[in-house]
């Protein structure tokens, strides 16, 4: 290494030299290597092996956690939250590879948002529920399903709910196809209902981690009506009209697409990347009769979209 000189007019170094500069730069590299491979196996390893639950079934030894302010202690064990994602399209390698990526992400992420992170951070106090992860696999997909297994997901391989041929009404069925990204293949989606193992069922989209715990929106649909936990989870909760009354009974949670909205819109389009849910067969077989139904009208604006209720246009609208 001392042979290279940066003056001027010095001397370049032999080729012996450099020989033995290549030799310890590749040296270096391939132990770079070396201990990168060892470190993802290692993560790997823990995923797969720090699963919380199997079966929806809860962990007998889950953390103890401090009650919140004003809230009740952890249950024993925990209850068990579902959380779960798609993967539908897999005609692009890199897409792929960058799903499996932000699975682990997201993945982590609730974990540390979970029981099982006994530890209070700028977030406040660590949620008192527990989680088990799920991937929804279209059958086009299969093939990468044994990663997301080793990232600790339970793996449901599905296909389409709904078949084209199976809608009735005619635009729907002549456009379904068409809609950004999937066509029909994104109401595999909707299998999160069928979680029933669990009382509350979450599907993400890939592009986030979670920051904070969600046991209010949890605590409202496990508690009944009048609970106090699930009376105080309430006042807690920010909605988008706050002034409008709550319903007597929640079955789900979404956000609305705001970006997506024009100012002088009346409506907004849902964000489907977020949903909470109570899981339900028979809210499952529901929406499958409606999208059969096909009942959707084409444009945006007044009277468009699902029976006609003016969330037509939106990117994700049909499906």
């Amino acid at each position: 290494m001392m042979g290279l000189s940066s003056r001027r007019g010095g001397h370049p170094p032999s080729r012996p030299g450099r020989c033995r500069v290549r030799r310890i730069f590749l040296l270096g590299v391939v132990a770079a290597l070396v201990i990168y491979s060892a470190a993802v196996h290692r993560l790997l390893r823990r995923s797969a092996s720090s699963s919380p639950s199997t079966r929806g079934r809860p962990v007998l030894d889950a953390p103890r956690v401090a009650p919140r302010p004003g809230g009740p202690a952890a249950p024993s064990p925990p209850v068990v939250v579902a959380h779960a994602v798609s993967l539908i399209k897999c005609s692009k390698g890199p897409s792929v590879a960058g799903f499996l990526d932000a699975a682990a992400v997201l993945r982590h992420s609730i974990h540390r948002q979970s029981v099982h992170h006994n530890s209070t951070g700028p977030a406040g106090p660590p949620s008192r529920y527990s989680y088990k992860m799920y991937a929804i696999v279209h059958t086009s997909c299969e093939e990468h399903a044994a990663v997301l297994r080793r990232l600790g997901y339970e793996i449901l391989v599905r296909d389409h709910p709904i078949k084209r041929d199976e809608i009735r009404g005619k635009y729907l069925r002549d456009h379904i196809e068409a809609e950004n990204c999937c066509g029909s293949a994104e109401f595999i989606k909707l299998h999160a209902y069928r979680l029933t193992d669990h009382p509350v069922a979450v599907h993400w989209d890939m592009d986030v981690a979670i920051l904070r715990p969600l046991d209010d929106l949890y605590d409202v649909l496990v508690y009944p009506p009048g609970h106090a936990v699930h009376e105080a989870a309430r006042t807690r909760i920010a909605r988008q009209h706050p002034d409008e009354p709550w319903p007597e009974r929640v079955d789900a949670f979404l956000t609305r697409d705001i970006t997506s909205a024009r100012p002088w819109e009346k409506v907004t389009g849902v964000q489907g990347g977020f949903l909470v849910a109570r899981p339900s067969s028979d809210a499952f077989e529901k929406y499958m009769d409606f999208i059969r139904e096909g009942d959707y009208v084409g444009g945006r604006g007044d009277g468009t979209g699902w029976a006609g209720l003016g969330y037509g246009g939106f990117q994700g609208a049909m499906a």
